[in-house]
C-alpha cells in the first residue's frame, strides 16, 4: 500500500493565499485513473482543475464550499481502498465498538470523517454518529444544521415573528432578505481592504485633450475605435519601467518591487469583474496589445480564461468611459501600489479625466503627478496637428448658423448689449 499523490492547495497567485473547493467530481473511495480531474478550486479570478498524476483510489479531506489555506492537504490518492479505511479510522475519534459495527456493514461506502470541532459537538450533544452516515466528511456547520441551527435560515424572507437582526445596534427591517456574500466577493473585499484599511491612499487626476487623438489611430485600422484603453495600456507599460514604485506593493514594513511588468485591464460583461493581464505589454507593438485584448476578452466571454491570464497583475487599468462616467476614484487592489482609471470623454470640451489612486506607503503624490504628466504628454502626442475643433457658431441677432451663411466671409466676434461675448453675421453687422 502507498500514497501515490498528496493533493495540497496550490499557490496559484500571490493574491490567493486560500482557495475554495468548488467541486469534488468523485466520492471518497472511488477508483480514479491518471488524468482525471479530481478537484476544482475557485480562485479570486477563475477556476483551477487538479488532475490525478496516477491511478488509484481517492480520499477527500475537504468539503465543497469550504476555503482552505495554501499547502493544506485536501485529498490524496492511494493504491488500495483498505488504506483509506485504516486512515479514516485512525483519524476519527470514534469508539472501537461503533467502528467495528460500522465495519460489519455492507461494502465500503466511505467511513465518515469528522473534524475535531464537529466531533466535539457530536459528543457534547450526544448525537449518534450514524446520523451522518453516507457522508465522507462532517464539519461543525453540518452538526449545527443537524441540531436545528440552520445556517441558511437567514437567507430566506423574514417573518414578523422573527427577531430583527442587529447591525451596529440598529434593527434591520423585518422584510429584509439576507444573502451571504459569495466567496469571490468576500475575497474581493479582503483584497481591497488590505490597502484601503491603512487609510493611506490618495488620488491624483489630470485632463487629457482628446480632440484629434483618434484621427491617426482609427485610420491605422485599430480594432477598438474611439477607445483610449489600448493606447493607455501600450504607453503605461513602457512608463512603468521608469516609475517602478507604481509596479510594486507594500507588505510587512517593506516595499516589494516586481521584477516583471504585468499591466492588467478590468473587464465586467455580466460574468463578474476580472482583471486580465496583457503579458509583456511593454515589449509589444500597439497592434499586438490590441490583439491580446481581443483574444483575452473572447476567453472571458467563453469562460475559458486560465489562471495565467489573471495571475501576476502588477498594475491595473480600469476604463469606465463606455458607462459615461465623468469621474471616479478607483480602489487599489491587493499586492498593488496604484491603479489608473479612465473616465468618459466629454465631447463638448474635447477631453477626459485620467485618475491614479496610489498607496502612500509605497510612493507619494509628486511622483504620481510626474507619471500622469508624462502619460498625458504621450497620449496627446497622438493628436493630429491638422485637426481643428468644429465650434457651433450662430449669430446672436438672427440666430443664423455659420454653416448656413452663404457670404463666405465669416462671422465677427462681438460684445452684446448685455455685455456677453457672441458672434454676429455680416448681414446683421451691416444693418441689413
Amino acid at each position: 500500500m502507498a500514497v501515490l499523490q498528496q493533493i495540497k492547495v496550490p499557490l496559484i497567485s500571490v493574491n490567493d493565499t486560500a482557495l475554495t473547493v468548488l467541486e469534488k467530481p468523485f466520492e471518497t473511495g472511488d477508483a480514479i485513473k491518471q488524468g482525471d480531474v479530481i478537484l476544482v478550486f475557485e480562485t479570486s479570478k477563475t477556476a483551477y482543475d487538479v488532475e490525478a498524476e496516477a491511478g488509484g483510489f481517492i480520499e477527500y479531506t475537504c468539503r465543497v464550499g469550504n476555503e482552505y489555506e495554501v499547502d493544506t492537504t485536501v485529498a490524496r490518492i492511494v493504491s488500495t481502498v483498505e488504506e483509506i479505511r485504516e486512515a479514516v479510522e485512525a483519524a476519527s475519534p470514534v469508539p472501537q465498538s461503533a467502528r467495528q459495527n460500522n465495519n460489519q456493514a455492507a461494502n465500503w461506502q466511505g467511513q465518515t470523517l469528522f473534524s475535531k470541532s464537529a466531533w466535539a459537538l457530536v459528543q457534547e450533544n450526544g448525537i449518534d454518529k450514524e446520523a451522518f452516515s453516507g457522508r465522507d466528511f462532517v464539519n461543525n456547520e453540518d452538526v449545527l444544521v443537524y441540531l436545528g441551527k440552520d445556517l441558511e435560515k437567514d437567507h430566506l424572507p423574514r417573518t414578523a415573528s422573527q427577531k430583527a437582526i442587529k447591525v451596529l445596534n440598529l434593527p434591520v427591517a423585518e422584510n429584509t432578505i439576507v444573502k451571504k456574500l459569495t466567496s469571490h466577493k468576500k475575497r474581493e473585499i479582503e483584497y481591497l481592504l488590505s490597502v484601503q484599511s491603512a487609510g493611506l491612499t490618495s488620488t491624483v487626476n489630470t485632463f487629457i485633450e482628446t480632440d484629434g487623438i483618434f484621427v491617426h489611430l482609427d485610420d491605422a485600422g485599430t480594432i477598438f475605435k474611439n477607445s483610449l484603453l489600448p493606447v493607455t495600456i501600450f504607453e503605461t507599460s513602457r512608463l512603468l519601467n521608469k516609475y517602478q514604485q507604481l509596479n510594486a506593493f507594500y507588505h510587512d514594513d517593506a516595499i516589494h518591487y516586481y521584477g516583471e511588468i504585468g499591466v492588467g485591464f478590468a473587464i465586467d460583461i455580466d460574468r463578474g469583474l476580472k482583471v486580465i493581464k496583457i503579458p509583456d505589454a511593454q515589449l509589444k507593438s500597439f497592434s499586438q496589445v490590441e490583439e491580446d485584448m481581443v483574444n483575452l476578452s473572447g476567453k472571458y466571454l467563453d469562460d475559458t480564461l486560465h489562471y495565467d491570464d489573471l495571475a501576476g497583475v502588477t498594475f491595473t487599468i480600469t476604463d469606465l468611459s463606455s458607462e459615461n462616467v465623468a469621474f471616479f476614484r478607483p480602489l487599489v487592489n491587493f499586492m498593488n501600489s496604484a491603479i489608473l482609471g479612465i473616465s468618459a470623454i466629454d465631447e463638448k470640451l474635447g477631453r477626459c479625466i485620467l485618475t491614479v489612486t496610489f498607496d502612500h506607503r509605497v510612493t507619494e503624490g509628486k511622483l504620481v503627478a510626474r507619471f500622469l504628466k508624462e502619460l498625458k504628454d504621450r497620449l496627446e502626442s497622438y493628436r493630429s496637428a491638422h485637426f481643428t475643433r468644429q465650434v457651433a457658431v450662430a449669430c446672436f441677432k438672427c440666430y443664423k448658423s455659420l454653416a448656413d451663411d452663404l457670404s463666405d466671409v465669416g462671422f465677427a466676434k462681438c460684445i452684446t448689449p448685455k455685455g456677453e461675448e457672441a458672434y454676429i453675421c455680416q448681414s446683421c453687422l451691416k444693418g441689413f
